[in-house]
């Protein structure tokens, strides 16, 4: 039975829906392999402690722990996000979209938080390169939404 519905939901893409796959692989590589190379190998690297240890950061209680692994765990949680966003098939017009949305919406927050890192050791090339980054993500989140709400007048 499932399948049946899996293979229906499927069945019901339109060539317009794929604009949502390609959301969804783009941001599933990009912070899926961001947070892969944060957890292995175990630890704070030396790099991110040589940049930041030096800022107001490193002088937080725990040092660079708690900056460190706010971002590890947000990029795992977003990569989970656009997990389930595909597997729930929220490409399909008629989906809700719930996890797209959600790993969107968490990721303009973690590009704040890069923005703001690099802003503070003074990499404005990687500040301007974020905020890139940014206003695309708010353009697809622009583009869900205006979906969203098309679909909810007809």
């Amino acid at each position: 039975m499932f399948y049946k519905y899996m293979f229906y939901k499927i069945k019901e893409t339109k060539t317009t829906d794929l604009k949502y796959i390609a959301i969804q692989v783009l941001y599933l590589t990009t912070f899926g392999l961001a947070s892969l190379a944060k957890w292995r190998p175990i630890g704070i690297p030396e790099g991110f402690i040589d940049r930041f240890g030096e800022t107001w950061l490193g002088t937080l209680p725990g040092g660079l722990f708690l900056p460190y692994y706010t971002i590890a765990v947000s990029e795992t949680l977003i990569f989970a996000f656009f997990l389930l966003s595909i597997g729930r098939l929220e490409w399909v017009k008629s989906s809700d979209k719930m996890y797209l949305r959600l790993g969107l919406i968490l990721s303009l927050f973690v590009f704040v938080i890069l923005a703001f890192g690099l802003r503070l050791v003074g990499d404005f090339g990687g500040t301007a390169n974020t905020f890139f980054y940014f206003g695309v993500t708010l353009f697809a989140l622009y583009i869900c939404e205006k979906d969203r709400s098309t679909s909810q007048i007809e």
